[in-house]
């Protein structure tokens, strides 16, 4: 059965990288994301980063088969009507979904590489040295 979605105030404040919102029913929801972050002490820049394949982009992500013999659902829904008074949502990421309303498949996916690349030796205790490290620069010609 199709309902109508009634929002009667609804707050954002922040939705990014392949978020979606939806107010209303839908068949099908797909969100994906892929994000490569460096994170470097210092700020260096080599032209071609970024272009490298990462497995982690490239895995394919197992699929969790549901079972629709062993799983009995019954609903009754005595409204034609999702009524709701308030929703304030502070942030979502990266692939993250607010749903309001019915949906038959929600698909999302997040894949982040996260890679560090600090000075060698450096540590909390090296902050208090006035001596800035100097960082390690692989040359991959």
């Amino acid at each position: 059965m199709k309902r109508t979605s009634m929002v009667e105030y609804f707050h954002g404040e922040t939705f990014i990288i392949s978020s979606v919102l939806q107010i209303g029913d839908s068949r099908e929801i797909t969100s994906r994301s892929r994000v490569l972050a460096v994170q470097r002490q210092y700020e260096l820049f080599f032209g071609s980063e970024g272009e490298g394949i990462f497995p982690t982009f490239t895995m394919p992500i197992p699929k969790l088969q549901a079972n629709r013999n062993r799983i009995s659902v019954q609903t009754l829904h005595q409204s034609p009507i999702i009524s709701v008074r308030s929703i304030r949502v502070l942030a979502a990421s990266t692939s993250a979904v607010v749903h309001i309303g019915s949906t038959s498949t929600v698909n999302a996916e997040a894949r982040i590489k996260h890679i560090r690349q600090l000075a060698p030796n450096f540590s909390a205790s090296s902050m208090k040295n006035t001596q800035t490290p100097t960082p390690i620069v692989k040359d991959e010609k």
